[in-house]
């Protein structure tokens, strides 16, 4: 596993059950000081490799072997697969001047998948809300959906208006 996000170090927490050695291979020292990743340096089949950079990747088909390196120190790795987990960037350039969005460019949202602009919605891995996966972001598109057909029921146009008579 190449990479520290929470997304990563789940993956490795789950690996390490089924697996005979994973290699965590931490570029980013930073992500190494969450409870669970110092709880992974304590498995006895999960070797940190912390500091290290993938130089290379190795494999006429798949991959077989990454070659890292730290300060100038390469070591090989023997793998059977690689994944990588370095984080997401948020497609939310369409509205960051118009929606309130954190330091990375997540959008704000409530839990009706409001953004801070009225009649906007968001929903999946754009968004602020726990979690990246697709059973999630399908939730959340369905209550977005929902918010957002609530929103304009109780918004209709003008020309829908009812006059007083």
């Amino acid at each position: 596993m190449i990479g520290t996000t929470v997304r990563a170090l789940r993956g490795v927490s789950e690996l390490a059950a089924i697996a005979e050695h994973i290699y965590l291979i931490a570029p980013d020292a930073a992500g190494m000081a969450t409870p669970m990743a110092r709880a992974l340096r304590h498995r006895p089949n999960v070797e940190v490799l912390e500091g290290y950079l993938v130089k290379e990747v190795v494999g006429p088909f798949n991959v077989e072997e990454l070659i890292v390196e730290r300060e100038g120190q390469v070591r090989r790795l023997n793998v059977d697969a690689a994944f990588v987990d370095l984080g997401l960037i948020p497609n939310s350039g369409m509205v960051r001047r118009i929606v309130q969005t954190d330091y990375d460019g997540f959008i704000w949202v409530d839990d009706r998948n409001t953004t801070s602009q009225p009649g906007l919605f968001a929903a999946g891995d754009v968004t602020t809300a726990f979690g990246e996966q697709v059973l999630i972001a399908i939730g959340e598109g369905a209550r977005a959906g929902l918010s957002a057909y609530d929103y304009v029921l109780a918004h209709p146009p003008a020309s829908y208006a009812v006059a007083d008579d």
